[in-house]
């Protein structure tokens, strides 16, 4: 591939993800041979996004713990006291996930 640009990293980056491409579609033509193209191409896409290294996890920010327990949440009391630390729990929640995952 013959670019603009003289930087031999960037030829090399180019190189790996054409070579990155090639493969997702060798690997979608060689599991899915009966799929339309239109399939292949959905799942190529997919398959290169999976794969290419960015952190997609979800995180569970505090306004969504509070909103969460909140909403769930009753007191018998009309001031109640009732106490919650919603950063601590986004903490502990976003790591249990962070486990599961792996």
């Amino acid at each position: 591939m013959a670019s603009r640009r003289r930087d031999s990293g960037f030829e090399n980056i180019c190189q790996l993800a054409a070579f990155r491409a090639g493969l997702a579609v060798r690997t979608v033509y060689a599991l899915m041979p009966d799929a339309s193209p239109r399939v292949k191409k959905k799942v190529v896409n997919k398959l290169l996004t999976w794969t290419d290294g960015k952190d997609r996890s979800i995180r569970i920010t505090e306004p969504i713990v509070r909103e969460m327990f909140l909403r769930h949440s009753q007191c018998l009391q009309r001031n109640c006291p009732a106490l919650l630390f919603t950063e601590p729990l986004t903490r502990e929640l976003n790591a249990f996930f962070a486990e599961e995952g792996q």
